[in-house]
């Protein structure tokens, strides 16, 4: 008598199985990716968003406290106040290193008598007596914009030199103001700064495009047409120290 066997067929996937399966992975891990470089495109540009705004804010903030202390001069013997086309020295002996500065409206050059003793001191000094002489204790006082970058005059170092104060700074405007808020040339009758500032992010973007005009305070226009994020402040600082 013969007897039969039933052959076995092993569990698996067909061909056509695997290339569905293959397919769909593909697809998957497409997708997957597809959201990984969006979201990380979005958070590096969110990233350097934020780090131009802190940068603009760091400016812009070391400017305003500056300019509200010009012309500080508590004894009236300093003749402090906005200067034009002077030296600045550090005052070294036997040849001091000077520095020509201006007040314009692509840089600013004042002094204040911060300590109060009846001059201008040609070095800082440890004002607050915390032992630590910064830059926020200079008497001698200057900002210019250097290619990209918001640089203020400084001796702090034992030379003379500029430091910068903030990065990626495209364009800067001062303009002075008079009492009743008049456009002056008269550096004595100032008595208010408008402060025009352009800063851009630290990287481009390529499927970004920026092409807007920006209107300063005097009414220059700053046109741009590149893939840099940009923010624009229009600051009026009140020199309370001025006119007194």
């Amino acid at each position: 008598m013969k007897t039969f066997q039933k052959n076995h067929v092993a569990p698996g996937f067909t061909l056509i199985e695997l290339l569905i399966v293959m397919a769909i992975s593909t697809i998957i891990v497409a997708a997957v990716y597809s959201a990984y470089v969006t979201q990380n495109k979005i958070y590096n540009n969110q990233e350097a968003v934020a780090e131009m705004q802190q940068n603009l804010r760091a400016g812009l903030g070391a400017l305003t406290r500056d300019i509200r202390m010009s012309g500080y001069d508590l004894l009236a013997t300093a003749d402090s106040g906005f200067v034009d086309s002077v030296s600045f020295s550090d005052g070294a002996s036997p040849t001091p290193q000077t520095e020509t500065v201006f007040s314009s409206s692509t840089q600013i050059a004042f002094t204040a008598d911060l300590d109060g003793d009846g001059t201008i001191d040609l070095l800082p000094e440890d004002i607050d007596g915390n032992t630590i002489i910064d830059m926020t204790e200079m008497e001698q006082i200057a900002y210019r914009l250097n290619g990209t970058n918001l640089e203020r005059y400084s001796t702090t170092t034992g030379t003379t030199e500029w430091q910068i104060i903030a990065e990626d700074i495209d364009n800067l405007e001062f303009q002075y103001l008079d009492q009743a808020g008049n456009p002056t040339a008269d550096l004595d009758a100032v008595y208010t700064i408008t402060v025009s500032i352009l800063a851009r992010s630290g990287r481009s973007e390529p499927d970004f495009n920026n092409n807007q005009t920006y209107s300063t305070a005097s009414g220059a226009n700053w046109t741009v047409n590149d893939n840099f994020r940009r923010r624009f402040l229009i600051r009026t600082i009140h020199c309370r120290n001025m006119g007194l």
